[in-house]
């Protein structure tokens, strides 16, 4: 089944420097470049925390609770939440 990923999503992943899932943080190891139609099944995200490979989906993320902020619930993995890095100047 082929889905186009909500825009509130695709912006925040778009411009996440760094996600948090739960309580941990991490640098994403990839993030798909997303482009008209996706399969529910592609992998859109992925990270390593605490040592295991971990990955989302665009069934998952399409699915998620929007908390506000960056910040969704995702069924079966918890919290995740886009971050951007401060510039200082």
């Amino acid at each position: 089944m082929y889905k186009t990923l909500r825009s509130d999503i695709l912006l925040q992943l778009n411009n996440a420097d760094l996600i948090q899932l739960n309580d941990d943080v991490a640098r994403p190891s990839y993030i798909r470049a997303v482009h008209g139609q996706l399969d529910t099944d592609d992998v859109l995200l992925e990270m390593t925390v605490n040592g295991e490979e971990v990955d989302f989906t665009v069934r998952e993320l399409e699915e998620a609770q929007d908390l506000g902020e960056g910040s969704y619930l995702v069924k079966h993995r918890g919290v995740v939440r886009f971050l951007r890095e401060a510039q200082l100047h």
